[in-house]
């Protein structure tokens, strides 16, 4: 009984040396490391703004600026909720990142095998680039948070065949913040229908409305959004990021890989063909309907006159996501001087083999960052590995399986494939780790032996807690446990 209890324990042992690993950064009296170049100066002068009467426009210098366009009002909300302190804001991302992974170790243990559960604990747990995005001054940890809620609880309230509606009400909700936060998460709604829809047991009206639920609620927040941009800016979207990725990434890398250089070198011809150039476009002052439109209808130009070299940007930006460690990010974390410029990415730009001998002979000057990046590859292998596993078991499992791995993996493979282009970052892949990990780790462990699943499923915070219990109603828990798993 003893072991049985101290075994309960482990997800929450593995969750807070989560948070520990995540905060032990904070220790440090210089936090520039958290700030990266334009996007955290830019989400802080928003959430001054917002504490400052501004509205939703960056407060600059004591100057209110024109109506933001630029990003969405989730993140700078956080950060204006925290206060003028970054501290509390990094604070609160390792806390959240800890809550991410025992809610996935409660929720996969609960409803599949105490095994899979720790397995993709540790997955999300020691994630180096979340680690990295939870010390950074960017929207990814929060996103990554948005993202895991409004997905796992509905998986789990189709497998329990309670509250699909309610379940998919708020799974919209979710979805319409993390879409706020992020507008790359707009993929998330479509993944959200698959599970109400899955639910044949249910009348085919509530299978519907459930789903519309899911897709409707985020959609009305998005057209919410693009509604205040038109009323404010006369931009009839939800973010004029789109059209900056289109021309200054997608159609420069494009550009780039025919000349054989990298991305960096194309910005200047393409700011000057603009009239805006590169380093001034995420200006506030800067931004307006007519640059949005002009940039989407250039890059697009670009990019349909040349679909094979596009298609072969989306395919070594997808694999770089899928793949690559962090590298300068990380290094800069851990003050590692001797790493801080490791050379450029393998993403943007035509590759070649000098590029990679290049950046191998950089991260071999230090033996710590050689050693977290050899970490970092054979983890973000076992995810693939474990995904692919788990995807094939689908030919030869039940509906609930089958929607456990197909719907985590078809949300983390599409914000992977969005964010594939010359503006392809490993930290992209954050808010996708957990949804990867929960299959990875169904694919190594599909289920249990009945005697071990039985003495492990009720694992979750509260009865964790109240472990004493479960112990003195034994037969009670087991016969509950055999008949949730039927």
């Amino acid at each position: 009984m003893q072991s049985s209890r101290l075994v309960r324990l482990l997800p929450i042992a593995i969750a807070l040396v989560a948070i520990a690993i995540r905060l032990a950064p904070l220790m440090r009296s210089d936090l520039g490391f958290t700030l990266r170049p334009d996007d955290s100066f830019e989400y802080l002068q928003l959430a001054n703004g917002m504490r400052h009467g501004c509205g939703f426009a960056r407060l600059i210098n004591g100057v209110c600026q024109p109506a933001e366009i630029l990003r969405t009002p989730g993140y700078p909300l956080f950060l204006a909720a925290l206060g003028s302190n970054m501290r509390w804001a990094m604070v609160t991302q390792a806390v959240l990142g800890g809550i991410v992974c025992l809610l996935i170790a409660a929720w996969v243990a609960k409803y599949w095998s105490f095994n899979a559960a720790i397995v993709a604990e540790l997955l999300v747990a020691f994630d180096l680039p979340s680690i990295v995005m939870s010390n950074s001054l960017m929207s990814e940890a929060l996103f990554q948070f948005a993202i895991v809620l409004a997905i796992v609880p509905l998986l789990v309230a189709v497998k329990r065949r309670k509250n699909v509606a309610l379940a998919g009400a708020c799974a919209g909700l979710l979805a319409g913040f993390a879409l706020m936060v992020r507008p790359i998460g707009i993929i998330v709604p479509i993944v959200l229908a698959a599970p109400p829809l899955s639910a044949l047991w249910l009348s085919r009206r509530y299978r519907i409305a459930s789903a519309a639920l899911a897709l409707g609620i985020p959609a009305l927040i998005l057209a919410g959004w693009a509604a205040r941009n038109y009323i404010v800016a006369g931009f009839p979207g939800i973010s004029t990021v789109s059209a900056i990725n289109m021309y200054y990434y997608r159609a420069a890398d494009i550009v780039a890989r025919q000349n054989g250089t990298l991305l960096d070198d194309t910005h200047a011809t393409f700011g000057a063909r603009l009239g805006v150039p590169y380093d001034r476009i995420y200006e506030a002052g800067v931004q307006s309907p007519e640059l949005a439109h002009r940039m989407t209808e250039m890059g697009l130009k670009t990019v349909e006159a040349h679909p094979f070299e596009a298609a072969i940007m989306t395919a070594q930006a997808f694999d770089y996501l899928a793949l690559s460690p962090i590298r300068t990010q990380l290094a800069n974390l851990l003050g590692d001087t001797a790493a801080m410029h490791v050379g450029n990415g393998l993403n943007a730009g035509s590759l070649n083999f000098g590029r990679i001998r290049r950046a191998l002979g950089a991260i071999s000057e230090s033996p710590l960052l050689s050693a977290l990046i050899t970490f970092q590859v054979l983890t973000v292998l076992l995810v693939w590995v474990g995904l692919v596993i788990a995807i094939l078991r689908c030919a030869n499992s039940g509906v609930d399986y089958r929607l456990w791995v197909l719907c985590p993996a078809a949300a983390g493979v599409l914000l992977l494939l969005l964010a594939s282009g010359g503006e392809a970052d490993v930290r992209f892949r954050v808010p996708a780790i957990p949804l990867l990990a929960i299959v990875a780790a169904l694919g190594y462990f599909p289920r249990e032996p009945k005697t071990v699943s039985q003495s492990m499923r009720d694992l979750n915070p509260i009865a964790t807690i109240d472990a004493v219990k479960f112990e003195g109603s034994g037969a009670a828990a087991g016969l509950s446990a055999q008949k949730s798993l039927e």
